[in-house]
């Protein structure tokens, strides 16, 4: 069984992924469950979203774990409470401080507005991270050190040292896999961090940045080099057991 934590559909520049053709592929490389957002957040069409969420359910049921992508214009403009009153069961909240550099920084109305959300729901927060501005794990120290009774999931655990040491210092700190080199994912499973990696792909991002590619062997060599690389007990860990811990 692989568990997906880091999954997309919707609208990514000229690329749409639609319901199907998502569940085609994740069929095709054999993930069972997967934690999905919707690119179409970008465009800040919400009723889109709702609509591609309810599509996506309707032929995925309870192997989707919908991933609410909030933007502080959401914020602003109240519309992210809309997003709880329009029948999907949010299990994951996300945000994306690259697209938005300046609004999540220390300090944060925003942030802690969504990390307010988070603990009332009891739900992970997925941080984008990254080596661009505004993006690096060290950044949201100041929210993480205050709320232990959240959990933050650094997506792409970039850069790596600082999501290493984020994850020792603090328990409620997870990271995802998602366009990770399969030599940070050993680092982390050599620092005894292994149960708190989620596996993650990106997908279909990843077919935007490697058009070249095919992406049913791009993905399934993904995780054969994992399952080459680490202890099998590590690898299930990242592949399934962390999932069900953090999802149920």
């Amino acid at each position: 069984m692989i568990i997906d934590s880091h999954i997309h559909f919707g609208q990514y520049y000229a690329n749409y992924t639609t319901p199907t053709a998502l569940l085609s592929f994740l069929d095709s490389v054999g993930v069972t469950r997967f934690a999905v957002s919707s690119t179409t957040t970008c465009e800040e069409d919400h009723n889109k979203v709702i609509e591609e969420f309810k599509e996506l359910l309707s032929i995925a049921g309870d192997r989707c774990i919908p991933v609410l992508w909030i933007t502080p214009a959401m914020i602003s403009s109240w519309a992210v409470f809309s997003m709880f009153d329009k029948g999907i069961k949010w299990k994951c909240l996300k945000i994306h401080p690259q697209l938005h550099p300046t609004e999540w920084l220390e300090g944060s109305t925003y942030l802690r507005f969504v990390v307010s959300i988070a603990a009332v729901f009891d739900m992970p927060l997925l941080i984008h991270t990254g080596e661009t501005t505004g993006c690096s794990p060290k950044l949201f120290e100041w929210i993480i050190n205050v709320r232990p009774d959240v959990t933050f999931i650094l997506a792409h655990g970039r850069p790596i040292s600082q999501t290493i040491e984020m994850m020792k210092q603090y328990p409620n700190v997870w990271c995802d896999t998602a366009f990770m080199p399969t030599e940070e994912i050993v680092r982390l499973c050599n620092e005894g961090l292994s149960a708190r990696v989620l596996w993650g792909s990106d997908y279909p991002i990843t077919q935007y940045y490697y058009p070249h590619l095919g992406m049913n062997n791009y993905y399934q060599d993904l995780l054969q080099r994992l399952k080459d690389s680490v202890s099998q007990m590590d690898f299930h860990r990242i592949t399934q057991l962390n999932f069900t811990k953090l999802f149920g």
